[in-house]
C-alpha cells in the first residue's frame, strides 16, 4: 500500500495522495453555526422555481 502511495506521489507530485487520516487528529477551528440557520432550511419541491426552456 505504501509503495502505491509513493508511486502516485512520484507521478502526480508530492502530497497529491495522502492517507485518509492525515489532518484528522488536529482540532478544527470552525464548526457549524446551527443558530445562524434559516428557519426554512427544508423547502418543499413545489416551492422550487421552474425555468422554462426557450
Amino acid at each position: 500500500m505504501i509503495a502505491t502511495l509513493d508511486a502516485c506521489n512520484r507521478r502526480f507530485g508530492r502530497g497529491a495522495v495522502v492517507p485518509v487520516t492525515a489532518g484528522l487528529a488536529r482540532k478544527t477551528d470552525w464548526s457549524t453555526k446551527f443558530e445562524m440557520r434559516s428557519p426554512r432550511y427544508d423547502t418543499g419541491l413545489d416551492e422550487l422555481p421552474v425555468v422554462a426552456a426557450a
